[in-house]
Order: C-alpha cells, then structure tokens, then sequence
C-alpha cells in the first residue's frame, strides 16, 4: 500500500493522446510522488494487459473510460482503491510501453514511429487528415449517486455453516466474497458499504438498520448453504437468490428457517404470521427483478470458467435480515459449503473472485433495466 501521510491528495486534470499518438498524458494538480506498474496477459479475453498504480491521487469523476481504436483496444482509468488510481492499457497484441514522471505528469511512451502528416495539395490551405480517433467516455453517469450495501452474513459467536471435510465456515467465505463484491463495485463508481468487514456478529434487525441510515438503493446479504450429513447429502451443490416473500416450496421454508432461527426463536408467534406485511408489493416486485439479474449474473459468470455449476434459482422466502429494507433486497446463497463441487471451489481465491464479479454484473444489469 502507498502511504499518504507525508503528501497531500493528488486530483487527476485531464488525460491526452499528443498529436501522433506515440504517447499518453495524464496530468495532475500536484507532483506525483509514486507509481507501482506491471503487467500480465490476461487469458479469458486474451489481451495484454498493462497496469500503472498511483499512489496518492484520485480522480474526481470516480471512473473514466477512454476508448483508442487504433493500436490501443481500451484505456480504463479508474479508483482502484481510496488513495490509489489505476490506470490499465489493454491491447490484443503486446506492447513496448515505457513512462516518465515529469513533475506533474506522467508520460506513457509507446515507442510508435512518427507519422506524417498528409496534404490536400488540391485547394490552396492546408488541410490535415485526420488519422486517429478518441472517444472518451464518463461511464459513472448512470452509477453517480447509486449506493449499495453488502451484508456478509453470520459473524462473531454466529458461524452459520460448517462443512469440517473441508475446513468452511460460512460467516469467514461469505465476508471475503462481500470483500471482493465491494471492491468491484467501487471501482465501476458506486459507493459501497458493508454491514461488517470483519468477524463481528451483528443482529439480522441491525444490518437492514444500517442500509437504511446509509439511504441505500440495494441491500444484497451473502450467505452459503448446507445440509445435514444425510445420505447423499454431498452430491446438494448450487447456487440460489432469495427475494423478500412468504415461501411457496419446503426447500425454501427450510433455507428460510436455518438463516432465521437465532433471530425468530425471539419473536412472538404474532410477529412470525405477520412481519412480512412491512415490505411493500412495489420492493417485493423489485427484489425480485434485481434476484434474476443477480442470479444470473453469477451464473454466467461462473459457467464462462467453470463445468456443472447448478442453478438453483430465483425463490421467495421469508428471510428476516431482509425485512425492514427501504429498498430492493435480496440474499445470495453462494452455494452448499457441504457440496462435493461448491464445498471444494468455495475455499479457491479465483473462485470467490469470480463469484463476486458475478454479483457486480449482475447489479450492473439492474439499474440498466431500472
């Protein structure tokens, strides 16, 4: 990590192709003082990928995108984390990228021969050819303003399910994924906030609580399922979204009462029958739009990587953290942490990496659809 208490923070101005588009400009209000860069080929889309971290600054439109249609195939400028901007070239072929820092600015050379400018030698001004073109685009607009709340769910003396075969607790899988669900969302722009970031446990009224006073505009709570060692209990494995509903199926009753049994075991017999009526027909309709396309953001996502990832659906169910959200709300049950297939890939990093891009996708789809 850069530290930032010796300087103070550094706004980006402006970012230029110069005129031959050999180099690429970025220029800040102060001197820039760090930057970490690498790079790496990038299987899944087969490109190139060549990244520039800056300690220390920040750009005030959150995300920008610059499209280059020549040799560059995209330019992403973006907040990779609070202090730290990214800037990431993507190219299908490799490239020969060499910068300076020149107070400040940052000059990325890409060590492409001059070209010349042609003529119109038919009227009597000159007239230059275009020979280049660059768009650069503000993709935030449609995410300025939209904030999310991701709910791990479990934590502290609440540990939700174990699978002891293979070392899972639920509240420990389900907070890394929300980990990696923020950190996606915050670098396409939105604002992000966890009910938890650590192994605190929080009481299910609570979290709703808090996405409410955060004046939030989904409420999204990660959990993970199991069974209990049954018959063929390990060959349960897939993935499932949960809307804001009484439950139609037994399966969805029985995932609904595992999820709510700390919290509902307190609750008088009159609040069980009736606390469903404080969520309005208008968020149910939304919750569950924003469950399909949450569902199938993950889905796809994952089944682009990986073999015999099931689908389990989108279901109403009555689940008590959802009760009380002002907005649209769903919980993602990741998979069976007693699964054969799901227990295995939920201890994998790239996994759960992948997992959370699905759910980023999937809000993405969202609020392009509302």
């Amino acid at each position: 990590m850069f530290s930032t208490s010796l300087f103070s923070t550094n706004f980006i101005k402006n970012a230029n192709w110069s005129k031959d588009d050999s180099k690429f400009i970025v220029t800040f209000e102060n001197k820039v003082q760090k930057l970490k860069a690498w790079n790496f080929y990038h299987l899944p889309s087969k490109k190139h990928k060549y990244i520039f971290d800056i300690g220390n600054a920040i750009i005030k439109k959150g995300h920008l995108d610059i499209k280059q249609n020549t040799f560059i195939d995209k330019v992403v400028i973006g907040q990779y984390k609070a202090e730290t901007l990214r800037i990431t070239f993507r190219s299908g072929k490799k490239l020969k990228i060499s910068y300076k820092i020149s107070n400040n600015k940052i000059i990325f050379d890409f060590h492409r021969k001059k070209r010349v400018v042609k003529k119109d030698v038919t009227k009597k001004k000159d007239k230059k050819i275009e020979i280049y073109q660059l768009e650069i685009k503000d993709s935030v607009q449609n995410r300025k303003g939209k904030v999310i709340t991701i709910d791990a769910g479990h934590g502290g003396k609440d540990g939700g399910a174990v699978c002891k075969k293979m070392k899972i607790i639920e509240k420990t899988i389900v907070l890394q994924i929300a980990k990696y669900t923020q950190e996606y969302l915050s670098d396409l722009g939105y604002t992000v906030y966890m009910t938890r970031s650590d192994d605190t446990f929080i009481s299910l009224g609570k979290r709703t609580k808090f996405a409410n006073r955060k004046k939030s505009d989904l409420f999204i709570s990660i959990h993970a399922n199991s069974l209990p060692k049954k018959g063929r209990y390990q060959k349960k494995n897939g993935i499932e979204t949960y809307f804001l509903s009484p439950a139609r199926t037994d399966r969805a009753k029985r995932v609904a009462s595992k999820e709510n049994h700390r919290e509902l075991n307190i609750m008088s017999k009159y609040g069980k029958n009736n606390y469903l009526t404080s969520f309005s027909r208008e968020k149910i309709i939304l919750s569950h739009k924003l469950a399909i396309d949450i569902q199938s953001g993950v889905i796809n996502r994952l089944r682009k990587y990986y073999y015999h990832v099931e689908n389990g659906g989108v279901k109403p169910a009555p689940f008590w953290v959802l009760v009380g959200a002002q907005m649209p709300s769903i919980l993602l049950e990741i998979g069976y942490v007693t699964g054969d297939r799901d227990g295995k890939r939920l201890t994998d990093r790239l996994y759960k990496k992948r997992l959370a891009k699905g759910i980023s996708l999937g809000v993405e789809e969202y609020f392009k659809k509302n």
